[in-house]
């Protein structure tokens, strides 16, 4: 058979050229058509007076109880009326 000739990394080398070489062209595509330049920032000032007010007493009901575990099984359950 043919033993290949060659290092093997050339492909590797051209792969990546081609990324670098897309790259160059998208930061010159973005860079001519205006998207590196600084933009103007809009501002916004409110002047509103200092307000307090106190929040409104309101009285809320108590939380409902807790709920409770049923019983387990490792408690003897109680006996049942016999008939």
């Amino acid at each position: 058979m043919a033993e290949r000739e060659g290092g093997g990394s050339s492909p590797w080398v051209a792969f990546l050229a081609g990324i670098i070489l897309v790259a160059v062209v998208a930061f010159g595509v973005v860079a001519y058509t205006g998207g590196l330049q600084q933009r103007e920032t809009a501002q916004l000032e409110l002047n509103m007076p200092d307000v307090k007010k106190n929040p409104p007493d309101i009285d809320l009901p108590d939380p409902p109880p807790a709920p409770t575990l049923p019983p387990s099984a490792e408690q003897a359950p109680a006996e049942a009326p016999s008939n």
